[in-house]
Formats: structure tokens, C-alpha cells, sequence
């Protein structure tokens, strides 16, 4: 099979023995399966064109503007611990009132807030993490930078990372549970406990430093993880099954 490269050169895969056996083949292999995911969505920009009807935009890799990146901030923190869908329909309200902005969040009450945003779950902590974050955007002329994202109250590493990737185009790998979940079955991690930033690390240091490359990266491994790769994985079509450790160990079954 030819498909397209994380370095946007045409290669041929094929789900051998051998296929799995560095960052970048895996790449590949989740490349020829799934194609584009078009991460993050933009639910305000969906039904335009590129954008279908839940934001998703396979191939479209444009940065977005100042508005869509507070959107996926928000996103980002509304998503933390629950599912996308749960966080979907909180930030669809926000939008529908307009509200989805660092001065729509700050002109309501915290108990406001958090009562509009209740389907995303953990609603009152969420609506006080929100509120430093608009705060934070407020005060930040331009591209945020890392640390200081880190510094604000609710931010860790991976919702960070999730806003500079996917709302400024920085060439920053995330790395999620489902990402631990897929390396450590195939055998990339030393330990489940791995520090995120070696996991994140390991990624950087064998893909070119490339937001596209990150961005469909991290999406291919969430969408396989859903699929293929679940808490009980279903490892008889799975096309990574050859390598992996897990299905190994448990006699290839």
C-alpha cells in the first residue's frame, strides 16, 4: 500500500513482522488505515467549507485565528477527564450564546458558568480552571508561551500542549492516556510510569518537528485506540498486531 509519510513523502507499507518497529513506521501504518483525522474540530467553524458538520477537517492544516484558538482552549480544558461528546455539548452552548470568548467567560458568575457547562462533568472545577484561563489569554499578547500556559491554575502539560498544537501550529507532540496505552502494548515505553515529558520526548526526537506530523500523530493514536486498542483490546484485526507486546503475551490470541 502507498500512502503519505509524517515527512509528506509517498512510502509503501505493509503490516509485516518488522513494520512497527520505530515511531515513525508506526506513523505510517495508522496513516494507511485511518488517512486524515482533522484534529482539533472547530465546532463554530462546522458545515464551512473544509469543515464538516462536527468542525473536523481532514487535510486542512491551516492555524487558527485568535477566536478558534481560545476555542480549542477551551476545548481542551473542557474535555479533561470526561469524553469528547460530553465536552462537545458543554462548549456548543457556550457558543450558541456567544459566550465562548475571554470576555464571555469572565462577564458570568463562576456558578453561572459552571451550571452552562454541566454536561462535560467536574463543571464547578471546569469553570474556575476556565476563568484563569481566559484571565491568562487576556494577558497574553500573541503566542503563549509553554511555561508560562503551565502556570496557569488547572493547565497541565497535556491541555497545554493540546493549545499550542492545535491552536498555534507548534510543533509539540501530546501525549494522552491513549498514547501511554498503544506504546506500552507495543513495547516503546520502559515502564507504564514513564515521565510524560521522555514519552513526549521519544516522539520529537524521531518524527520531524512538525506540527502536521504531531497533529495527525497524536489524532491517528486516539482514533486506533477507539477502534483497535481499547481498556479489553480487539487485537484480531488490529494492523499492528504482528509487533505488538501485549498480543504476545497473551499467546497471540
Amino acid at each position: 500500500m502507498i500512502t503519505r509519510g509524517c515527512d509528506g513523502k509517498e512510502v509503501e507499507v505493509e503490516t509485516t513482522s518488522a513494520a512497527v518497529r520505530t515511531i515513525p513506521r508506526l506513523y505510517d501504518i495508522l496513516f494507511s488505515w485511518y488517512g486524515p483525522q482533522g484534529w482539533w474540530p472547530l465546532l463554530s467553524k462546522a458545515g464551512t467549507p473544509g469543515y464538516d458538520d462536527e468542525g473536523y477537517h481532514p487535510g486542512v492544516y491551516e492555524v487558527p485565528d485568535a477566536m478558534g484558538a481560545f476555542e480549542i482552549a477551551v476545548g481542551a480544558v473542557l474535555v479533561q477527564n470526561t469524553a469528547w461528546t460530553n465536552a462537545r455539548r458543554a462548549l456548543a452552548v457556550l457558543l450558541e450564546r456567544s459566550l465562548c470568548s475571554p470576555e464571555g467567560i469572565l462577564g458570568l458568575e463562576e456558578e453561572a458558568l459552571a451550571r452552562l457547562i454541566r454536561p462535560c462533568g467536574y463543571y464547578t472545577l471546569k469553570a474556575r480552571r476556565l476563568a484563569h484561563l481566559a484571565r491568562f489569554f487576556l494577558s497574553c499578547d500573541g503566542l503563549p508561551e509553554r511555561n508560562a500556559l503551565l502556570g496557569v491554575w488547572g493547565v497541565g502539560r497535556e491541555t497545554a500542549d493540546s493549545i499550542l498544537l492545535y491552536g498555534y501550529g507548534v510543533p509539540v507532540f501530546v501525549v494522552d492516556a491513549y498514547t501511554r496505552r498503544i506504546f506500552s502494548r507495543l513495547g516503546l515505553l520502559a515502564s507504564d510510569d514513564t515521565p510524560y515529558e521522555e514519552v513526549r520526548s521519544a516522539v520529537e526526537k524521531t518524527l520531524p518537528l512538525d506540527h502536521v506530523c504531531y497533529n495527525e500523530f497524536h489524532a491517528l493514536l486516539v482514533e486506533h485506540a477507539k477502534r483497535f486498542c481499547r481498556k479489553r483490546p480487539l487485537c484480531g484485526e488490529c494492523p499492528l498486531r504482528l509487533e505488538c507486546a501485549h498480543l504476545s503475551s497473551a499467546g497471540g490470541s
